[in-house]
């Protein structure tokens, strides 16, 4: 999202409207049935009526497992780590405990909710607006995120995510042109969608090759809070011990 976990709330400016519940419902590993009515609400029209779908391949190193997946659960630490550390730009706040708002210096804004979540899966909802110069885009997105966790022969750890993204563009005119063109759309879509875990992936990348140095740019950046630096502390040193710092926070 330029950087990755800017999740799905990102994608929404090039992303049309998908339609394939039926297939979804049968194949698919996320407990569609068990959501609750809200949810339901939110999703259904989404995967009834989309604009454009798109199945994605990603792979990258991680540290450990609990640390990857705090990354996905928090993609308001994940916009903080990224300001500190120089590769992104954009805010997100976290309003409960799911649900987040997302501001873009791009014009691009919105909520982003976690509808569902286990071991390996995540389900984010999105509903936000671009403002272009011409015309403002209003859509949804419906990103369902697969992760596979692997270990090499040589003992590094890696996740290899299946991204299946659905979005539904809310101007009719507009969503008809993007299905029109959907194979040249689809693949200008692609490379924003692998961006659309790439802070996930640039920052566990980051701290796997410099646990030690990446943790102290972020503490040092001031962007992240205190409570936060001390769970990225405890789930960091699960694989490598930090030396605490004079000066630290926390």
């Amino acid at each position: 999202m330029r950087p990755p976990h800017r999740c799905a709330l990102l994608l929404l400016p090039l992303l049309g409207v998908l339609h394939v519940f039926p297939a979804v419902a049968q194949n698919s590993p996320f407990p569609l049935d068990a959501l609750s009515e809200r949810a339901r609400e939110k999703i259904d029209p989404v995967l009834e009526d989309y604009t454009l779908k798109r199945v994605l391949e990603l792979e990258h190193r991680i540290l450990n497992r609990p640390l990857h997946q705090f990354l996905l659960d928090r993609p308001d630490v994940g916009a903080a780590i990224a300001r500190g550390l120089g590769i992104g730009n954009y805010t997100i706040t976290r309003k409960e405990k799911d649900l987040f708002y997302g501001v873009d210096p791009d014009g691009i804004e919105g909520n982003l909710e976690i509808l569902y979540r286990d071991e390996g899966h995540r389900m984010y909802f999105a509903q936000g607006t671009a403002e272009g110069a011409v015309l403002t885009v209003r859509g949804k997105l419906l990103m369902l995120h697969e992760s596979q966790y692997r270990t090499s022969d040589q003992g590094q750890l890696s996740v290899q995510t299946q991204l299946t993204v659905y979005a539904k563009i809310e101007n009719a005119f507009l969503a008809f042109l993007l299905k029109l063109f959907a194979p040249l759309i689809g693949e200008l879509a692609d490379p924003k969608l692998s961006k659309a875990q790439g802070v996930v992936r640039q920052v566990s990348e980051l701290i796997v090759e410099d646990p030690q140095g990446t943790y102290s740019r972020i503490v040092e950046s001031d962007q992240v809070a205190c409570e936060d630096l001390t769970i990225l502390h405890k789930l960091i040193s699960r694989s490598e011990p930090l030396v605490a710092k004079k000066g630290e926070p926390c």
